[in-house]
């Protein structure tokens, strides 16, 4: 979470400019209108801290996505782009429970950021499914991709199926975008799966956390009537995670709602969906 700017600093056209600065990249274009019409939707008394909310926010650009993915490839023990030096086979793939999900999206953008999308590498990204085929042994590594774990239950819950596909014990690797603490302690301690992630969110990156330190117990009391109008079920986010971490392909539902919920009684900023 970036510290956001002193109270009633004045909403004018170099702060806004400023956001759609931050903000550029979004894949549903974040404009002075929309972020006008974002701010409209408090009270007159509490635009201030709905400006400091936007001012905190982590943005993940696509050319940030990028250098994580390249630090992950980096990260992984015994990776040379010369089959030659490599020990075992090694498998990349899409990190999704099923079709069309993040991880599909992800592994697509890792290949291309770390220039791996010659013919030359195309029997190194598999499909989820083509695992258990390829009768991998503790010789091989296979790494997994995907942008965010803000719970770690995605990871937990999808272990046991992995151990199916993987009867022959090869090395296991996790690579993320980003990820809470949280999620880091539950994934390394209830699965086998070695994490990289090149972004860690810490407990004050919680907004409502008592370590966070930029908004009062009453702002916090304030901004969470917003969130309840946004989404009644997980005001807090999902898992309560509390966070204001925005991709520039999308935002983890573990952030907070009033950055994407779309219905008749909120108009998100950052959208998930179209």
């Amino acid at each position: 979470m970036r510290e956001p700017r002193p109270r009633d600093t004045a909403i004018d056209m170099k702060r806004i400019n400023s956001w759609l600065t931050d903000f550029v990249g979004y894949r549903h274009s974040v404009t002075e209108g929309r972020i006008d019409r974002w701010l409209g939707q408090f009270v007159r008394n509490d635009r201030d801290l709905a400006a400091r909310v936007l001012d905190c926010i982590d943005f993940v650009s696509n050319e940030q996505m990028n250098a994580a993915f390249r630090f992950i490839l980096a990260s992984l023990d015994g990776w040379y782009a010369d089959e030659n030096l490599r020990r075992g086979k090694w498998r990349f793939v899409a990190f999704s429970t099923s079709a069309g999900e993040s991880g599909d999206v992800m592994l697509h953008a890792f290949r291309i950021a770390n220039r791996l999308n010659g013919r030359q590498y195309k029997d190194l990204f598999i499909y989820k499914s083509e695992l258990l085929s390829e009768n991998l042994d503790p010789q091989d590594t296979v790494v997994f991709v995907d942008d965010f774990s803000g719970t770690g239950d995605q990871a937990c819950n999808t272990w046991p199926e992995i151990q199916e596909l993987l009867p022959g014990g090869p090395r296991v690797f996790l690579g993320l975008i980003a990820a809470s603490n949280e999620a880091c302690r539950r994934i390394e301690a209830e699965t086998e799966l070695n994490l990289i992630a090149k972004i860690r969110l810490v407990e004050s990156d919680n907004i409502y956390s008592t370590e966070c330190r930029y908004f009062t117990v009453d702002e916090k009391s304030r901004l969470l009537r917003y969130c309840r109008r946004a989404d009644s079920q997980s005001p807090r986010g999902y898992g309560n995670c509390g966070l204001v971490i925005v991709f520039g392909h999308t935002c983890p539902n573990n952030s907070i709602p009033i950055l994407y919920a779309n219905h008749t009684r909120w108009e998100g900023l950052f959208r998930r969906y179209d």
